[in-house]
């Protein structure tokens, strides 16, 4: 059952790098459910927000539990980590379509298991991973994306890819391969819309506006 307490739109705060840019700061500040993985918090409460959900195994929770209000979820799983616990959470309570902020992490090795599980769990929620630098997605099939003229855009495969199309950016794709390489980076829209449709998982990357 879905807990009636939180609202849309729903974050997740990972314990990585606090966003600077406006951007994910509106994001964050027009978030009715924010969700911490453990020591986000610490940092979030420090900006004078409290967090809706506070899930993880505490390990480098600083606050005081009879200050905070809200849910505190403890999952001491050392099999998962804390991002993977809130989607796991997330699917749970029928939460759908979440931002994830901090999810850029100050270790690459974190970064790149993020990504990874974006890529997994991208089929069972619509997440948007939002950095200082893009919004990050990961699909399949075919796809139309909001955009605007000159938009950087990068799009990486989380596989081989057999076929590839794309529509209005400034180096397109038509029914090509795209293996593991950098070929995908640093591409731009043409145009307030641009589409993609891939045989297999993608992940895109778009910057924001200035």
């Amino acid at each position: 059952m879905e807990n009636s307490t939180l609202m849309k739109p729903y974050t997740i705060l990972v314990n990585g790098q606090f966003p600077v840019h406006p951007f994910p700061l509106d994001i964050l500040h027009n978030s009715r459910t924010i969700i911490c993985t453990d020591g986000s918090a610490n940092s979030l409460i420090d900006k004078g927000i409290n967090p809706n959900v506070i899930i993880g195994d505490m390990d480098s929770l600083l606050i005081d539990n009879k200050i905070f209000s809200g849910q505190l979820i403890k999952d001491s799983n050392q099999e998962n980590t804390d991002i993977e616990k809130a989607f796991e959470w997330s699917i749970k309570n029928k939460i759908k379509t979440i931002n994830v902020l901090g999810a850029s992490q100050k270790r690459e090795d974190h970064s790149m298991g993020n990504l990874c599980l974006l890529s997994k769990y991208c089929d069972l929620l619509n997440l948007t991973y939002v950095t200082d630098y893009f919004s990050i997605t990961c699909h399949e099939g075919n796809k139309i994306f909001s955009s605007f003229n000159n938009q950087l855009v990068s799009i990486l495969p989380v596989e081989h890819i057999q076929h590839i199309s794309t529509e209005n950016l400034k180096y397109n794709l038509s029914d090509e391969e795209l293996p593991i390489s950098s070929r995908g980076i640093s591409n731009r829209s043409l145009n307030d819309n641009f589409s993609i449709n891939s045989s297999s998982k993608i992940w895109v990357f778009r910057s924001h506006p200035e």
